[in-house]
């Protein structure tokens, strides 16, 4: 029962919300269901008396709404300060990477300006289309279905989509947010601990969304430089790969190279 252990300062603020209010809404069951009971006890019929009448004034009615006049203002206001926390973007931790590029405008959410020397976060492109993640990082390089980020540093993924409506959605580093054709959205992480995160897309996109996943792998910093290396040197060997082969082609030879590639 109950939400994903967090692992991000923001998803945390949303498991105290979602506890918070599950207190409040047991509280209110409790309340009502006694209320109904001594209701019931005190005004029930029993054998050879008549039930005693229900009469209602209007000062207990007031102070009733009253009553949950404050609790609704209390929830709401709760709802604004936790979901106003969980928008705030954290600074990068001592042992996280400390970013360059601090090109970071979001929709919704207020990036809090950078002091001299502070790291700016670390922002990674997400691009949803049917049926994958496409994640492209500052230098260029790029990776599908799994995104990979060091620990401890702040995380701002710019979300688009090429298509259709998509919802991003990592349990545990934060709360859904969508993909729009068009549109600029926004959502941010901090990951406290190395490990694999898995998320999906929660809105429906066609027929396959529901193996539209992705997954985020936090690992350490020396971890994420070395990765970014291999990846980068992953992709100019397929680019040069598929140049060499375009360069071969002479007409004539296209039908031997399909030929081959069966």
């Amino acid at each position: 029962m109950g939400p994903e252990t967090a692992h991000s300062p923001n998803a945390d603020d949303l498991n105290t919300l979602y506890w918070v209010l599950l207190v409040l809404a047991g509280i209110l069951v409790v309340a009502i269901n006694l209320a109904l009971v001594a209701m019931v006890v005190r005004f029930r019929a029993t054998r050879g008396r008549e039930p005693r009448r229900l009469k209602t004034r209007r000062p207990p009615q007031l102070a009733a709404g009253a009553a949950f006049a404050v609790l609704a203002a209390a929830v709401f206001v709760a709802g604004i300060v936790f979901t106003e926390s969980a928008s705030d973007v954290e600074a990068t931790g001592s042992e996280g990477l400390q970013a360059a590029a601090n090109t970071t405008a979001q929709r919704q959410i207020s990036l809090p300006s950078t002091a001299q020397g502070e790291p700016a976060p670390l922002t990674i492109d997400a691009t949803g289309q049917q049926w994958i993640w496409r994640y492209q990082y500052p230098d260029g390089t790029f990776s599908y279905y799994e995104l990979v980020v060091p620990v401890d540093t702040a995380v701002v993924v710019k979300l688009d989509s090429t298509d259709v409506v998509h919802r991003w959605w990592v349990p545990g580093l934060g709360g859904k947010f969508d993909a729009v054709p068009g549109e600029e959205n926004q959502t941010w992480f901090k990951a406290d601990e190395e490990g694999v995160y898995d998320g999906q897309s929660y809105a429906f996109s066609g027929p396959a969304y529901s193996v539209m996943r992705t997954r985020v792998r936090v690992v350490s910093v020396p971890a994420y430089m070395s990765w970014l290396e291999e990846q980068a040197a992953g992709i100019q060997a397929a680019q040069a790969f598929v140049q060499q082969r375009v360069s071969q082609i002479t007409p004539g030879t296209e039908a031997a190279i399909e030929e081959e590639g069966k």
